[in-house]
């Protein structure tokens, strides 16, 4: 600021008071000046001789005067070339809490009420306003300096005029291109009212300088003056929160421009931080893979399984029940023709419950929900061949722990399966089709309450081959050893969010399209055991216990706010274990006039993870 530094007042045309005003204090004198006018009216460093009084000394177009003018000119133009942080044309200063950073007005500007600096714990924090037109103040307005912020590192460049109603609490440097009205009460109680050209109009107003408190310290600031956020986060932030945090550091060290909604990140407390940056994440969006793989699963266990519900591939037929009344033995009747065709309907549903890594990548716990209803066709081409397709309908959801949102989607699959059978050996498999109208939504709460949802269409491919050896010495039940390797892939196009902040609202996410993908392999037994009844039907008894080894691809999805475009990071998902158990337990009522009926339970389990899926199925051969 250079000599200007030491003016409470300068004006270009005249320098007005009415009233009792004070300019400066004697422990902080402040000067008075006017140049190229030379007019000075109602002040004195002599109060006895006008109402205002000037703690300091009155310079009229002398040299003092003009070099004052000249540094305010220099000053005036180094503010206007400040790179912008955040544009608030429009926006009313007051309510709002803003941080260190150079804030602009297009046209005009206004306070109404409390506006608040936080100076983030560092005195060496500026803010800068540049206003294109007039700043106005609203009577009894008020500006609070926080967590270290000092009026004489606030800079207020106005275009025109600037005008302080009534008994406004004013802090900073006013630098008007014309003129500044105080109107009557008003104080600038850390600060001065500098014009170039026009006049200073006063009316029983106090205007002192600051005193600024030498120090460094406090965050580190990029390089147009807003803090790094991941210098403000606490020692314990997940990698989540640290790959949102600079995602928004390196949008702003590009020379980015913050929406305002961001700069309420700046007032947190670090534990408060992390939160925000958590919601932010957008790790919803996650759960529709991982949803859709177990829905998936469901299906291809309902098109593969190679004995009771895989419709006409039953145990080995049976000795007849033989009856002993007295003397009599039921003849043996001749045995039926095969049935070639089945039609069979099965509804299906469960849920699962994935363990998050919440203290190190950040990740939460992910509950799914799961389910739908299934109808297919089948035929037997030869005895131990038999083709089919199937259709089912369903749907899905899934949530986050802690409230972090989750979402549902509408299913569609469709799938064709086979198998053979070589004496006591089986080969089955399946290849299906999923597609998943999916809608997501969250909440992100440090700034009100922001509502964000999105709605895509994903895509699912899956495929399963299986192979196993009846062995049927072990009574009295069968064994049926076997191993089985499955594949899916899960498409996720790109898809934006929308929020209630705006449109578009800047906290809203864009997810890139990514294809996550999932090979399992199982090598396990299969049991069977037939239960002859008196009226010629069948029960049949089955289980299975295996080991499945997962390799999944990519759990996590990279997303980009819309608001700081550029600037991508990554949103991390619950990442299911890659060793898990798998059991199943069920049975099947075979009666003679074609018709069956099934049930089973379908479990996998690991540490950390679980997942459970009932059946019912109804099935007609003939």
């Amino acid at each position: 600021m250079g000599t200007l530094a030491g003016f409470g007042v300068l004006a270009g045309s005249t320098v007005t008071n009415t009233g009792p005003t004070v300019i400066g204090n004697v422990a902080n004198p402040a000067n008075v000046g006017v140049q190229p006018g030379s007019a000075i009216v109602g002040l004195s460093v002599f109060p006895l001789a006008t109402p205002g009084t000037v703690n300091g000394a009155i310079y009229s177009s002398t040299a003092e005067a003009l070099a004052a003018q000249n540094d305010l000119f220099t000053a005036y133009q180094n503010l206007m070339g400040r790179p912008t942080t955040v544009n608030l044309t429009g926006d009313n200063l007051g309510g709002l809490t803003l941080i260190p950073g150079v804030y602009n007005f297009n046209s005009s500007a206004q306070l109404t009420g409390l506006l608040t600096l936080n100076g983030l714990g560092n005195p060496n924090s500026v803010f800068i306003f540049n206003i294109g037109s007039t700043l106005t103040t609203a009577s009894a307005s008020d500006i609070a300096l926080i967590n270290g912020a000092q009026g004489g590192n606030v800079f207020w460049r106005v275009g025109s005029s600037a005008t302080l109603g009534s008994t406004t609490l004013f802090a900073g440097d006013i630098l008007a291109q014309t003129s500044i009205t105080l109107v009557t009460g008003a104080s600038i109680t850390c600060g001065a009212a500098w014009a170039i050209t026009g006049a200073v109009t006063l009316d029983t107003n106090t205007i002192s300088l600051c005193n600024l408190i030498a120090g460094a310290g406090g965050p580190i600031l990029g390089p147009t003056g807003v803090p790094l956020l991941t210098s403000l986060l606490p020692s314990s932030a997940t990698t989540g929160e640290i790959s949102v945090a600079t995602a928004i550091d390196t949008f702003v060290s590009s020379g980015g421009t913050l929406p305002p909604a961001f700069l309420n990140l700046f007032n947190l407390t670090p534990a408060e931080l992390a939160t925000a940056l958590t919601q932010l994440e957008g790790e919803a969006g996650t759960g529709a893979q991982e949803s859709g793989f177990q829905m998936m699963n469901s299906f291809l266990s309902l098109l593969t399984n190679p004995f009771a519900e895989n419709r006409g591939f039953a145990p080995p037929p049976q000795p007849p029940v033989i009856y002993k009344a007295l003397a009599f033995k039921a003849p043996v009747e001749a045995a039926p023709g095969p049935r070639r065709w089945s039609i069979w309907a099965a509804a299906y549903g469960g849920g699962g419950n994935i363990n998050g890594d919440p203290a190190g990548v950040g990740s939460n716990n992910l509950t799914t929900r799961e389910g739908g209803f299934a109808t297919g066709l089948d035929y037997l081409v030869a005895p131990d061949t038999l083709v089919g397709f199937a259709l089912a309908g369903g749907g899905a959801a899934w949530s986050l722990a802690a409230g972090l949102g989750g979402g549902r989607a509408d299913v569609f699959q469709a799938g064709v399966y086979g198998a053979q059978r070589f004496g006591a050996a089986y080969l089955s498999g399946a290849l299906a089709y999923a597609s998943y109208e999916a809608s997501t939504n969250r909440t992100v709460s440090f700034v009100g309450t922001d509502t964000l949802s999105a709605s895509f269409i994903a895509q699912n491919f899956g495929g399963r081959l299986e192979s196993g050896y009846r062995v049927t010495s072990w009574a009295p039940f069968s064994v049926i050893p076997y191993a089985a390797v499955q594949a899916q892939a899960f498409y996720t196009p790109r898809y934006n969010e929308s929020g209630s902040l705006g449109a578009p609202d800047p906290l809203a996410l864009t997810y890139n399209a990514q294809t996550a993908t999932v090979v399992r392999s199982e090598l396990g037994s299969r049991f069977d055991q037939v239960i002859p009844q008196a009226d010629r039907s069948r029960v049949v008894l089955f289980g299975r216990a295996a080991w499945a080894h997962d390799w999944q691809s990519n759990p996590n999805l990279t997303a980009t706010f819309i608001g700081l475009p550029g600037a991508p990071f990554m949103a991390y998902g619950a990442v299911p274990p890659s060793n898990v158990a798998l059991v199943t337990a069920g049975a099947e009522w075979r009666w003679t006039n074609g018709w069956s009926f099934m049930a089973k339970y379908d479990g996998e389990f690991a540490s950390g993870y679980g997942d459970y899926m009932g059946t019912a199925g109804l099935r007609y051969s003939w």
